[in-house]
């Protein structure tokens, strides 16, 4: 057998912004700005942790500061997840699973299905009580390699994950 590395056109390459993503649920939002807010819960002590920690009194000025930073970052961190939510979303093709995110750094994963070494769903107690799951996809790849869908109801998740088990199973 003779050993062929044929060109390909890129130009017949199959786009995958023609790809229809399926939206995450619209209370996975919520979650996200809850998880966003509870950051900034934490950070109005700083100022007196440093205080404490240099055992010196800071100037009003760097509390005024300091607080205004927060505010300003909190408020673009909801600008942001508000911006970037739609964005969000997956898609099942033939023989692979796509993940799209990000606004500002925008990610597409594709998982082939003949790397999925096991699915697994997941529920907070606060993704639960809104009637939302996440879907942890591992792969083959190691750390970091696997692909989690959060924001989609326990229902579809299943769906999913049955889905997936079957199709791995037709790849082995």
């Amino acid at each position: 057998m003779l050993f062929e590395n044929n060109e390909i056109d890129s130009n017949q390459l199959p786009s995958i912004e023609n790809l229809s993503f399926e939206p995450l649920k619209p209370q996975y939002r919520k979650i996200m700005y809850f998880n966003w807010s509870l950051l900034f819960l934490l950070l109005p002590g700083l100022p007196f942790l440093v205080e404490i920690i240099i055992e010196k009194d800071l100037n009003q000025w760097w509390f005024i500061v300091f607080y205004a930073l927060i505010v300003i970052i909190y408020i673009t961190g909801l600008v942001i997840i508000n911006i970037g939510f739609p964005i969000k979303g997956y898609a099942l093709r033939t023989h692979d699973i796509v993940y799209r995110s990000g606004y500002l750094n925008r990610r597409i994963i594709t998982v082939p299905f003949n790397r999925i070494q096991h699915t697994e769903i997941r529920q907070s107690m606060i993704a639960r009580m809104l009637g939302l799951s996440k879907l942890k996809i591992f792969t083959a790849g190691g750390h970091n390699s696997g692909l989690y869908i959060h924001g989609i109801t326990p229902e579809t998740a299943q769906q999913l994950k049955d889905f997936l088990s079957k199709t791995v199973n037709n790849y082995e």
